[in-house]
């Protein structure tokens, strides 16, 4: 059972522990480390002075205590560490990792948010990586920190064994329970699909001609990928009439268009992962406003929200703590330490870690309505337009159900448009770039390695997609649940609305498949 893992997993390591770091109950930040297998870059566009002491900073900020590093370690703890180093002619160690990784991080049963508790504010923060977040307690930090020096370790993943393909059974038997019944998935066959059927929020139409779309991935050209790579991420797609006719300068027919477009795809899913769903949705948005709505506030300012009732309930739905304790695990995800993306990746660590900082600072940067442009102008009209519908709505449910409290805050405070941007976020376009890509994920529809050849769904490949996919999905509370918990008719009338009003702006999308249809499809807590 995942309950007796944890804990024998909790106990092990704990044995790991010098006597001095139990007592103090504080894991200690290690000094920089050698990892197993470090991939060495193509030796182009070296980072300059100043992105490798950013990276540099990531690393040290990187929440991995050097428990495997501790001097009183036995010695055949330290050959069984040496050991997995080096073995490397099969993928046996890693999948066992991976089998782990999915045990912790796979959410068999959904966490509603305890609705009796106080809102979580606090004083206390910490930085993880390049973010802030709020301290997990002792057991999670333990965890989360025995499972990525453990994985830091494991050998990279092999694709010339475990060669056949995934099959349905391989799915369900990694799948389990760990995923909740969820209708509103994009299922397709095939990367091109994927990015076909997603195309109206990532294409957006070109000014000569509004029947060609366009979408532009060059911005991953400049990350370095490692040595052997014989291509770099990027490529410029164009779109007309359902089909990609061009990428580059290379038109459908041409010799190497075919090349052209396995590279697209590559930096495409790139794209959708790491920069629009991790970094974006994830860190650079939820993150942000979370921390900003519930750390190092005043008694004032606390008292405000706690006593006007459906108000505190909305902000207590929006901020829960698993929140903030899921993006500090995403160092699992996307960290500089051989993470799950980063195996699953052609990019060197540094590489992976410099786009997740600018990325970052980029989106960081911008408020909520330059936040909403930039995405909805990055795809067509309808999806524009779809955007900024369901900010419109998410803006007057806060509105009403925060209209006493208007008259508490001072004309600069942002409270509530922040609350509404944390609304937006974690209903309609987390439901679009996390929940319904979590097919494409799991079975390589959104393929990470770039190879240049079509897309293989190999055993090796389909176990570390599928554990990516597995690992970060987790529930809090539906949108059609939240709901019932508002204290009066008004605010559960206008609840009821805004579920109207995600389906309305779904139906603008123009992408097959998105509906928002049945309320328990959508989140109100970004946990995924």
């Amino acid at each position: 059972p995942a309950e007796l893992t944890m804990k024998t997993s909790l106990v092990f390591f704990a044995l790991l522990l010098s006597p001095w770091q139990i007592a103090a109950f504080q894991l200690p930040r290690p000094k920089p480390r050698y990892v197993a297998n470090i991939p060495e870059d193509d030796g182009g566009c070296t980072p300059t002075k100043l992105e490798q002491k950013k990276i540099g900073q990531v690393k040290k900020n990187m929440f991995v205590p050097g428990v495997l590093r501790n001097p009183h370690l036995p010695r055949w703890v330290k050959r069984i560490q040496r050991t997995i180093s080096r073995k490397n002619n099969n993928n046996d160690a890693l999948f066992r990792g991976l089998d782990s990784i999915r045990t912790e991080g796979g959410t068999p049963m959904q966490r509603i948010v305890d609705i009796g508790k106080n809102i979580d504010f606090t004083n206390k923060t910490q930085t993880i990586m390049w973010f802030e977040v709020k301290p997990q307690k002792i057991v999670g930090e333990i965890s989360l920190a025995a499972a990525l020096t453990v994985f830091e370790f494991l050998p990279p993943l092999l694709l010339d064994v475990d060669k056949e393909l995934m099959l349905e059974d391989d799915y369900a038997e990694l799948i389990g329970p760990y995923i909740l019944p969820y209708e509103n998935l994009m299922k397709v066959g095939s990367p091109i699909e994927c990015f076909l059927r997603n195309s109206p929020a990532f294409c957006a139409p070109t000014p000569d001609d509004d029947t060609v779309s366009v979408c532009d991935m060059d911005y991953l050209e400049r990350y370095q990928v490692q040595k052997g790579t014989k291509h770099r991420y990027g490529g410029v797609a164009y779109v007309k009439d359902g089909n990609i006719t061009k990428v580059g300068d290379v038109k459908r027919g041409d010799d190497g268009f075919e090349l052209k477009v396995n590279l697209f795809l590559n930096a495409f899913a790139v794209h959708v992962i790491v920069d629009r769903h991790a970094v974006m949705a994830h860190l650079a948005i939820y993150q942000k406003y979370l921390m900003s709505l519930t750390t190092g506030k005043s008694d004032k300012y606390k008292s405000t929200w706690e006593k006007n009732k459906s108000a505190g309930l909305l902000l207590k739905a929006l901020t829960p703590r698993r929140t903030s304790e899921v993006n500090t695990n995403i160092q699992l995800l996307i960290g500089p330490g051989n993470s799950l993306v980063g195996r699953a990746t052609s990019f060197t660590n540094d590489a992976l870690t410099l786009l997740n900082i600018e990325q970052y600072d980029k989106y960081f940067a911008m408020s909520p309505t330059e936040i909403i442009h930039d995405i909805g102008s990055s795809g067509s009209k309808g999806w524009q337009d779809a955007c900024q519908h369901a900010w419109d709505a998410a803006q007057k449910l806060v509105g009403t159900i925060c209209k006493d409290m208007e008259k508490d805050f001072a004309e600069d405070d942002t409270s509530l448009r922040d609350l509404a941007m944390l609304l937006w976020t974690g209903t309609f376009y987390h439901s679009f770039i996390g929940d319904f890509q979590l097919d494409n994920v799991n079975r390589g529809n959104l393929p990470l390695l770039l190879t240049g050849e079509k897309h293989r769904q190999s055993v090796a490949y389909g176990t570390l997609s599928t554990t990516i996919g597995v690992s970060t999905m987790t529930r809090t509370m539906d949108v059609m649940t939240a709901g019932k918990y508002l204290y009066t008719d008004d605010d559960r009338t206008a609840w009821d609305a805004y579920m109207e009003e995600l389906v309305v702006a779904a139906s603008k999308t123009g992408i097959d498949g998105f509906t928002l249809s049945n309320p328990a499809d959508s989140y109100n807590a970004i946990d995924f």
